[in-house]
């Protein structure tokens, strides 16, 4: 049972993501499955880019927590810096856990491979959507803040493509707002 719990992953794997790790440490049996389902769509023709999409759907769901403020302090880095880094963290642990997916999806599936294309970006922007709409709320006082309603029609953007020019705009006011907030904890505004 102590492999199943995932006591031996080491925060220095993710890029020391409290996001991913602890994400990962609760939930080891979903983390499992996701994989196990990731890599079993990816042996179906047209099927494993699609899956790895929702698979990234599926990610961001672990920034839904928020952290504690002395965690975002230790880094020492400028709100701008630290949203840099905690993207480009999620876009790097998002690509590593679904490597082994798509690189099987690729080999068998030749044909299929321009879908790459499409699930990149896709991937990269379900998760720095993400990342933004969690800092652009970010309170340390609240563990697990509601999302708001804007924030759900940008994750329903990402699934309905009609939406997807609102998504966009609430991404860039998420940005703005990301880093204003983040400003205020870091440099204790108030």
């Amino acid at each position: 049972m102590t492999l199943f719990r995932l006591r031996w992953l080491r925060t220095t794997w993710l890029a020391c993501s409290p996001e991913w790790t602890a994400g990962l440490r609760r939930h080891p049996a979903a983390a499992v499955a996701l994989l196990l389902a990731c890599l079993g769509c990816a042996a179906l023709p047209r099927a494993g880019f699609p899956a790895l999409c929702l698979a990234a759907l599926c990610c961001s769901g672990l920034y839904a927590d928020n952290e504690p403020l002395p965690l975002l302090l230790l880094a020492e880095r400028s709100s701008a810096r630290t949203l840099v880094g905690k993207v480009t963290t999620a876009w790097r642990n998002y690509l590593l856990l679904a490597a082994p997916a798509a690189l099987l999806a690729a080999v068998l599936h030749p044909d299929s491979l321009w879908m790459a294309a499409v699930w990149l970006p896709y991937a990269a922007l379900v998760l720095m959507y993400s990342v933004l709409a969690k800092y652009a709320r970010y309170d340390p006082a609240t563990v697990r803040p509601p999302l708001p309603g804007a924030t759900l029609l940008g994750y329903v953007g990402f699934l309905v493509p009609v939406l997807l020019p609102v998504t966009l705009a609430l991404l860039v006011g998420y940005a703005l707002r990301a880093e204003r907030n983040l400003n205020r904890y870091l440099y204790d505004y108030d």
